[in-house]
Parts: C-alpha cells; sequence; structure tokens
C-alpha cells in the first residue's frame, strides 16, 4: 500500500482544485487572463500572433457557447408555453383517433369509421363485451372504397340499451369471399391536455379511450 507524506496530499489537493476552478472559468476570467498575459509579456518576444487568435477564438467560443445556451433555454420555455396554449383550444372537442374500443356515453352513441381499401358487398360493425362475445351489430351493407362512417346508438342484440362505458369495437367486411378485418377510428371528447416538462408532443386525454399523442389525432371537429 503507497503511503503519501502530507506535502505530497497537499499538493494532490492544490493540483484537483486548480483543476476545478479552471473548468469552472468564464468569459470574463478568460477575458482577465489574456489582459494579463499581454501585460507581463517579454516586449522582444511578444506572444506569437497564430497562438493569440487561436486564444480569441477559444474566447469567442465560450462566449457563444454560453449565449446559445441562454437562448435555447429561453427557447425551450417559449415553445413550451405555445404548445400548452395551442394544445388547451381541443379541450371540450370531437377528436378522430385510431382505436379498437368503443366508449359508450349515458345516454348517447358511439361514433367511429373505417377505410375501406376496395368496395364491398357487406361491412359490419361488431360491439363485443370484455369476454368476447358479441353483444351489439351495426349492418352497414355494401359500401364503396374509402371512409365509412358508422353510429352505434347503445342497443345490443337483446334489444336493450347496454350500461355506459368502454366496450371493444370490430369492422369486417367481405372482400370476394374472404371476410377480412378493418381497422377502427373512434370519435370522442377531449377532457384534458399536457406538454411533457422533457419536450415532445402534447399527450391528449380522450373520454373513454385513454392518452394519445396529440400527432395520433387525425381529425378535430
Amino acid at each position: 500500500m503507497e503511503v503519501r507524506t502530507l506535502e505530497q496530499l497537499q499538493m494532490q489537493n492544490a493540483t484537483s482544485k486548480a483543476k476545478k476552478d479552471a473548468s469552472s472559468l468564464d468569459q470574463n476570467d478568460f477575458m482577465k487572463l489574456m489582459l494579463q498575459q499581454l501585460k507581463s509579456q517579454d516586449p522582444f518576444k511578444p506572444t506569437d500572433n497564430t497562438e493569440f487568435i487561436s486564444q480569441m477564438a477559444q474566447l469567442t467560443s465560450v462566449s457563444g457557447i454560453s449565449e446559445m445556451n441562454e437562448n435555447l433555454s429561453a427557447l425551450t420555455g417559449s415553445l413550451y408555453s405555445a404548445q400548452l396554449l395551442d394544445s388547451s383550444s381541443l379541450i371540450g372537442k370531437d377528436v378522430l383517433v385510431e382505436s379498437g374500443v368503443a366508449a359508450l356515453p349515458s345516454g348517447g352513441s358511439v361514433r367511429g369509421q373505417v377505410e375501406l381499401p376496395t368496395s364491398t358487398t357487406a361491412l359490419d360493425i361488431e360491439i363485443l363485451a370484455p369476454s368476447g362475445e358479441v353483444i351489439g351489430k351495426v349492418p352497414m351493407g355494401p359500401q364503396a372504397a374509402g371512409t365509412s362512417r358508422f353510429e352505434w346508438n347503445g342497443i345490443g342484440l337483446n334489444g336493450e340499451r347496454m350500461p355506459p362505458g368502454n366496450y371493444q369495437i370490430r369492422a369486417n367486411y367481405l372482400n370476394g369471399n374472404k371476410v377480412e378485418a378493418l381497422t377502427t377510428e373512434m370519435r370522442s371528447a377531449v377532457i384534458s391536455v399536457s406538454v411533457p416538462a422533457g419536450g415532445g408532443s402534447p399527450q391528449v386525454q380522450i373520454q373513454g379511450l385513454g392518452t394519445v399523442s396529440l400527432s395520433q389525432i387525425k381529425e378535430i371537429s
């Protein structure tokens, strides 16, 4: 085990302190050192122009980085406020998002749409209980290719109104002799919005459908 004398320990502490102090130099310290260097230089052996220009470039770099950090910090704060303000205008509005959940409100209906890649002779929208049992159905019949909008009034296959809550929703269409599935896009109201503290897309809380990124919203009405 190496044993160090008191003098060696003092020198080590002094060196560490010097390194720490040097790493925390700011623009004013840099300028003072340069001026002191000019005062102390030998008039018969002045500082080389190339070296002096290099030191000036370092000073400019330190100043520029410090200013850039301040500007970026101000810009980040500004963007955060702007995003929050813009997103807050969505509260209370209906938005369309991709979802396999139908949020049935009390006394209301469920609205959504699908995108058909081709025309079909039969398009069916099915509403399922958490167990997977089909409890409701919206037969759409023949549909042309493109957007097909649908609405479920909350009435189940038994003729009674289903209690409010979230249900699974499934869309199928007849493509020739094959039944194929479609992705459903559901419409519901925005409850609240938030912007992540670390930046990124605003988060939108949608009634019955959970939280999605603002970039996932396909339509606002």
